[in-house]
């Protein structure tokens, strides 16, 4: 039991706190955003660059848009019968943080008669912010910390557009990964005769092409595809540990080189629909799999020679298959329009949760299935002249559970529930 109760400890704690790598690429956008993210047959605002760039041969008209995002998490950590880990204890954690999500310039040109498009973002692509903090005691005294997590995969996304024909339209962007993310805790002892500071920053690189199509059969519906192709994403950095001894024993620091590590990203292949019944509704459907479950993980690092070896492994995620499902209706007003959107998408994770039975030899066999949730979403905005403004919000629900069947008929269990609150608000100006 002990054993057993020591892997889902460790586990689900780092769960917990918020610092385990999710390293799922996400689209950009509060108009998409209110949508459910059913984006791909719409595409028609500068975030086509991160859903379907082909969506930007749409536009008519040199734009500059900004979009920013408002975060909050909260969840429970409950467990029962796991005796390492404390007898039914419940653990509380919250998070939240602001970040910039999104920046573009959207230049559209005649070729011919059709349609050419230029565009340049900077949109993060997976966001890593969170604030949380912790209580604990150890046998220095009782302490309280708090951990920041901040900054996220940021890239630079040059992008292009054309026009085949009325009905057809194709597009490509190149996103150029940059930035990272610096992990802090600071933890203060109740006596003050202890202070401890952790520091680990994290810088990723990578190039990846996003390619995608668009065709509009007519008023009433268009389809859409996107295709992101695989790709190599690095991570190097360092790690800094020190200690404080307030009452006169001196201190201690540590700085370490982080060990570059490698992630092979899959083949990302998604397809959507949009229909449009009357010239004020539409109507989206997506879907997008991602095939994680080949993603291998290599850790570079180095002897007591100073010789470089590398390790390649599975990196045990699973694969997504994410459908995502979204309206919009413009009111339309003298001087103004106003749009309202809902949507509905699952949540799937790239983790995965177990089922531990303990056979009557007292070894463990486990059964593996994927961590799953679901998001609600809702939006409005504004268009007045030059101006456009939205608001988005989603609210997503995750639950996780590591069960443990044992060989006596006790059931334990970890349960991990979450639940996330983001908003979105963008504003485009047309030129």
């Amino acid at each position: 039991m002990r054993k057993l109760g020591l892997i889902l400890a460790v586990a689900i704690v780092v769960s917990a706190n918020g610092f385990a790598l999710d390293l799922n690429i996400s689209g950009a956008g509060a108009r998409a955003k209110g949508m459910g993210g059913a984006f791909i047959g719409v595409a028609d605002d500068a975030t086509a660059v991160s859903w379907n760039p082909a969506g930007l041969a749409q536009l008519d008209r040199p734009e500059a848009s900004a979009v920013g995002l408002f975060n909050v998490t909260k969840g429970t950590l409950d467990s029962t019968n796991w005796d390492f880990i404390g007898q039914n204890a419940e653990h509380e954690f919250s998070a939240n943080h602001i970040a910039l999500n999104f920046f573009s310039l959207v230049l559209p040109v005649k070729m011919a008669e059709r349609n050419l498009t230029f565009a340049v973002a900077y949109q993060r692509m997976i966001d890593f912010g969170e604030v949380t903090s912790d209580t604990g005691t150890s046998a220095s005294g009782h302490w309280e910390q708090e951990n920041k997590f901040t900054g996220g995969i940021d890239a630079i996304t040059p992008a292009i557009a054309v026009q085949i024909v009325p009905q057809f339209s194709v597009g490509l962007a190149a996103n150029i990964l940059v930035n990272g993310a610096t992990l802090t805790q600071d933890r203060v002892y109740d006596n003050s005769a202890y202070y401890y500071n952790y520091e680990e920053s994290m810088d990723f690189s990578g190039f990846n092409l996003n390619a995608g199509a668009l065709a509009s059969l007519n008023k009433y519906l268009s389809i859409g595809a996107s295709f992101r192709f695989p790709f190599t994403m690095s991570r190097t950095g360092k790690w800094e540990e020190s200690w404080s001894y307030v009452s006169g024993s001196g201190t201690y620091k540590e700085t370490l080189p982080d060990p570059q590590r490698e992630w092979t990203m899959p083949l990302m292949i998604g397809t959507g629909v949009a229909l449009r019944p009357t010239e004020n509704l539409t109507l989206a459907f997506d879907f997008e799999h991602r095939g994680y479950d080949n993603t291998e993980y290599t850790f570079y690092w180095e002897d007591v020679s100073g010789a470089v070896h590398d390790t390649t492994m599975d990196a045990e995620w699973m694969s997504i298959n994410q459908f995502r499902v979204g309206l919009e209706y413009l009111f339309v007003g003298p001087n103004a329009v106003f749009p309202v959107r809902l949507g509905f998408k699952t949540n799937p994770s790239t983790d995965f949760q177990q089922t531990w039975t303990e056979g009557s030899d007292y070894n463990w066999t486990s059964d593996t299935t994927q961590v799953s949730g679901v998001a609600f979403t809702g939006g409005f905005g504004m268009k007045m002249g030059k101006l456009w403004f939205d608001l988005a919000y989603e609210m997503g629900v995750t639950n996780a559970k590591d069960e443990g069947l044992y060989y006596d008929g006790t059931v334990g269990a970890i349960e991990n529930k979450v639940v996330s609150h983001n908003m979105l608000a963008s504003c485009i100006f047309h030129f």
